[in-house]
C-alpha cells in the first residue's frame, strides 16, 4: 500500500518538463496532434511492434529529443494521473540520454533488434523504480516493471533478463542509489521545488 504523501500539483509537472526540456534541449508533442505519429503507429504495427490503437493511446514516445505524450502536460483528473506525467519525463528523458551516448543508432537498434529494445527500455524502467522510491519509500516490482515489455514485442527471455537487471537496480535503489541521469537531475529539482512529495526518508 502507497504511504500518504502530498498531492501533486500541474505547476510541479508543468515545472519539471519545463526544467528537464530546457537541460535536454527537447521538445514535447501531444501525439494524437503530431501527423508524422501516425505514420510511425503504422510502421509499428507493420513490423509486429505494437497496435496501433494502443501506441496512440497509451505510450508515450521518444525519436531523439522530440518527445510525443498522449496527455496534455499538467492535466490530469487526480494526483496520481499527475504523479505519473512526471514519471513519463523522467522516463522518456532517459531515453534522450540513450539517444546522446549512441546517437542515430539508438533509433535503429530500437526497432530493428527486440533485445536492443528490451535493454533500452529497461534502462529507462529504472527511472520508474527510482521515482517510485523517492516518492513512496517502497519498490516497484522487478517483474510487474519487465511483463511491460511484453507489449514491446520482445522475447521471453529478454523479459527474464529484464526482470533479473530490475531486481538488482531495486536493491540499490533500497540502498539509496540513484543511477539513472534523467531520475538524478529530476530528483535533485524535486528536492529543490516540491520536497513535500517525497516520502519520509526518501
Amino acid at each position: 500500500m502507497k504511504a500518504e504523501v502530498a498531492n501533486v500539483t500541474p505547476n510541479i509537472v508543468r515545472g519539471l518538463w519545463r526544467h528537464l526540456m530546457r537541460l535536454y534541449k527537447s521538445n514535447v508533442f501531444e501525439k494524437r496532434r503530431a501527423p508524422e505519429m501516425y505514420l510511425v503507429a503504422e510502421a509499428l504495427a507493420r513490423l509486429g511492434i505494437a497496435d496501433r490503437e494502443r501506441f496512440m493511446r497509451e505510450w508515450s514516445t521518444t525519436l531523439g529529443r522530440r518527445i510525443y505524450v498522449p496527455f496534455t502536460i499538467g492535466v490530469g483528473a487526480s494526483s496520481d494521473v499527475l504523479w505519473n506525467q512526471i514519471v513519463t519525463a523522467v522516463h522518456e528523458h532517459q531515453h534522450v540520454v540513450q539517444y546522446e551516448a549512441d546517437g542515430l543508432g539508438f533509433m535503429g537498434s530500437y526497432l530493428l533488434s527486440d533485445a536492443a529494445r528490451a535493454k533500452y527500455e529497461t534502462d529507462a524502467y529504472r527511472s520508474n523504480l527510482e521515482l517510485h522510491w523517492w516518492r513512496y519509500g517502497e519498490l516497484l516490482g522487478a517483474e510487474e516493471l519487465a511483463e511491460k515489455l511484453r507489449a514491446y514485442a520482445v522475447s521471453e527471455a529478454d523479459i527474464g533478463v529484464a526482470a533479473k537487471v530490475l531486481r538488482v537496480s531495486g536493491d540499490a535503489v533500497r540502498h539509496g542509489a540513484v543511477v539513472n541521469e534523467a531520475s538524478l537531475v529530476a530528483i535533485r529539482w524535486l528536492n529543490a521545488n516540491a520536497p513535500q512529495l517525497a516520502a519520509q526518508g526518501a
